[in-house]
C-alpha cells in the first residue's frame, strides 16, 4: 500500500511536533527575581504539622508561616509553599479561623480554594481574620481531584 503525499506530510508534522520544542508542554520549573536585600521584615511563627496525605506533603512543601496585621489591627497570615515536583500540581486549600477559646468561626471563606503551582514555584497563600476576635488559624491542604478524569464504562 502506497502512502499519499498528504499522509506523509501529516506523519512528518506529527513527528516534528512530538520531537520539537514548540509542542513540548512539560514544565521545567519557574524562574524568579527578587531583591537581594528585601525592605520588608517577616515575622515567621512556629507551626505544627499533621500529615495524613504524604503525597501532598511531598508535593507542596510548607516553607514558612508568616504573621502580620492589617491597618485596622486584624490578624493576617501568609503560608509560603513550594512545589517540590517536576511537573505542575493542583491542590485545594482552606483557612479556618478560631476565637480565643478555640471555637471556629463559620465564614464564607471557609471553603476550599483550588490552586495550581508550577515546578519549583513558591506561592504565599494569604488570609485575613474575619473579625478582630479571631486569634488562631488552621490551614488545610489536599490534592485536587479536579484534573482527575475517570474512565466511564461504555453502555
Amino acid at each position: 500500500m502506497k502512502m499519499s503525499s498528504r499522509t506523509w506530510s501529516l506523519a512528518a508534522l506529527a513527528a516534528a511536533c512530538l520531537a520539537g520544542p514548540g509542542c513540548h508542554t512539560a514544565y521545567k520549573g519557574v524562574n524568579t527575581v527578587e531583591p537581594a536585600n528585601p525592605s520588608y521584615v517577616r515575622h515567621n511563627i512556629e507551626d505544627k504539622r499533621i500529615v495524613r496525605d504524604k503525597g501532598t506533603a511531598r508535593s507542596v512543601a510548607v516553607l514558612n508561616v508568616i504573621e502580620g496585621t492589617t491597618n485596622d489591627g486584624g490578624l493576617r497570615i501568609g503560608v509560603e509553599v513550594q512545589n517540590q515536583r517536576t511537573k505542575s500540581f493542583r491542590f485545594n486549600y482552606r483557612f479556618d479561623w478560631f476565637d480565643g477559646q478555640g471555637f471556629p468561626y463559620s465564614t464564607p471563606g471557609s471553603t476550599m480554594v483550588s490552586q495550581q503551582i508550577e515546578p519549583g514555584q513558591v506561592l504565599v497563600l494569604t488570609t485575613v481574620a474575619p473579625n478582630p476576635a479571631a486569634k488562631d488559624f488552621r490551614l488545610t491542604l489536599q490534592q485536587s481531584t479536579r484534573d482527575y478524569n475517570p474512565v466511564l464504562p461504555k453502555n
